[in-house]
């Protein structure tokens, strides 16, 4: 018996149209489960993806002019009707099967796990895990790396939408509670880490497959750059005021010791 289609595929895309190809086709290669309702490219610009969704049986949108990965991330979620989203970006290749299965398993026998993590144990960003399974087949994500992030990321996996509705359904409208350890923050970094101290509060926790991983980056030579990608959240701050993250220390002691 043929089962529901019922994930939207997400692909967020900035004219490296080469990159899309290579994203698309490995990703339906790759995608063993088989119940993909769409798969949407959001283009951040005016460029034409047109001929690669053609050729991968993907619909898209385009905002004409740039406004970011946040916002345009709300923009692709708000035209999504599927109960799960698998989220992904134009610059991943995936190279082996199995991980929507997988992924759906337990998002659908864990409410608390907020979502399913691809990238190989050993490329992850360093984020450590509080559990490893012993046939490392799976791990959880720890709490507070950095201090401030709980396993949240828009790295490529699946997410369901009544989460992302608990937001507000908007990563933009969330409001600043915190503040980015970071030299040259990108411009969705300030958001990432708001959406990750949420669902922290909510109890949510992230889940990683496999050590050896799912999915490779292979446009981090290629980051088309966003005239907010270096302006640090602390930008009019005096350095001499408080810190805002509420160490009790001056700015320039804390957090802009670093900016």
């Amino acid at each position: 018996m043929q089962q529901e289609a019922d994930i939207t595929v997400v692909v967020t895309s900035c004219n490296r149209h080469d990159l899309l190809a290579r994203t698309l086709e490995s990703f339906r290669a790759h995608e063993s489960e088989g119940r993909v309702a769409r798969i949407l490219v959001a283009e951040d610009g005016d460029g034409d993806p047109s001929a690669v969704c053609q050729r991968f049986g993907a619909e898209h949108f385009r905002t004409n002019q740039r406004v970011g990965q946040i916002k345009l991330i709300d923009q692709a979620y708000a035209r999504v009707t599927t109960p799960f989203i698998f989220h992904l970006e134009d610059d991943w290749e995936f190279y082996r099967s199995g991980f929507m299965e997988r992924s759906r398993a337990i998002l659908e026998n864990d409410p608390s796990t907020l979502l399913v993590q691809l990238r190989p144990w050993n490329d992850n960003n360093g984020h450590p895990l509080s559990f490893a399974a012993p046939d490392r087949s799976f791990g959880v994500l720890a709490y507070g790396y950095c201090d401030c992030w709980h396993g949240f990321t828009l790295n490529p996996g699946l997410r369901r939408l009544s989460d992302y509705q608990r937001l507000g359904g908007s990563y933009e409208r969330q409001p600043k509670t915190m503040y980015v350890v970071a030299k040259t923050p990108t411009a969705a970094l300030p958001y990432e880490v708001e959406a990750s101290a949420f669902y922290h509060r909510l109890g949510y926790r992230a889940v990683i497959l496999d050590e050896t991983g799912y999915v490779r980056h292979i446009g981090a030579e290629r980051h088309v750059p966003h005239p907010d990608d270096a302006t640090s959240n602390l930008q009019g701050v005096p350095r001499n005021d408080p810190c805002p993250c509420g160490s009790g220390k001056k700015v320039k002691h804390c957090h802009g010791a670093l900016v």
